[in-house]
């Protein structure tokens, strides 16, 4: 890798609920950006315009997104809200949680423009992993507890690994955490998952309850969604730092490409 840290953008937006002092604040957690730095990145923060229909048309969105990704070599998406299930075709489930409407339409745009425009690697977490399967035409579960066996929102601390999930096949993903038997503990704090992957996509890891803890694009890009939460565990985990890790490589190759074509 270059002595130049790959730009490695993060998307953030305002929170769907008020605070206490009735303001409604902007947010992504610092683990996000801290393990993007020691992984050797350069973290910007990339914050969603005004919603269409407010200040900003679609056309004014589409062209924030595509400014974006011209500005960073590689994209992370982080956790969060639900997504608002109108994006793949349904009505709210009883089970459905908060949904931000900050976000949903900035991310999805993110996600599919970053793989059929740009085509810069990205890493999805959590909802950042639901988003890119909505993005690309997949779809999630509204909610789990009709479907899991075991626990997916884990009581133990964040940054405590809690269930088993299995890597399938060969794969990127298990090329990059490199595990014995290919299986790897996580910690895992969600109510969704992914029930349909997305065209030109492969499930690369589930639980042992049969539900999708990661996809990636089957081509040899980084394109990656993992259902888990690797920035909250970066610091004892191995297979998390790997994980960021690959992410910055892919971003560093990009931004080599780029700037010799």
């Amino acid at each position: 890798m270059s002595n130049r840290r790959p730009v490695i953008g993060i998307a953030y937006a305002d929170s769907s609920v008020r605070d206490n002092e009735m303001r409604i604040r902007t947010y992504v957690s610092r683990k996000y950006f801290h393990a993007v730095q020691m992984a050797g990145g350069l973290p910007i923060l990339l914050p969603a315009p005004a919603r269409p229909g407010e200040l900003f048309t679609q056309t004014d969105l589409q062209s924030f997104i595509d400014r974006y990704l011209g500005m960073i070599d590689g994209l992370l998406l982080p956790g969060g809200e639900d997504v608002h299930p109108r994006y793949q075709g349904e009505d709210p489930a009883t089970a459905l949680d908060l949904v931000n409407p900050f976000r949903d339409e900035f991310e999805l745009g993110l996600a599919k423009t970053a793989y059929s425009q740009h085509k810069i690697p990205v890493l999805g977490i959590c909802r950042g992993c639901q988003v890119i399967a909505i993005a690309l035409g997949g779809k999630v579960h509204q909610d789990l507890s009709g479907i899991a066996q075991i626990q997916h929102s884990q009581k133990s601390p964040r940054w405590a690994v809690s269930h088993q999930i299995k890597l399938e096949g060969p794969s990127k993903l298990a090329n990059i955490v490199k595990q014995a038997n290919n299986e790897l503990f996580t910690n895992s704090f969600h109510h969704q998952a992914i029930k349909e992957v997305p065209p030109g996509f492969s499930c690369v890891a589930r639980t042992g309850d049969g539900v999708i803890e990661a996809i990636e694009c089957d081509n040899d890009r980084f394109y990656t969604g993992v259902q888990w939460h690797p920035e909250e565990t970066f610091s004892g985990d191995l297979p998390s730092r790997q994980l960021f890790t690959g992410l910055i490589e892919a971003a560093a190759r990009h931004a080599v490409g780029t700037r010799f074509n």
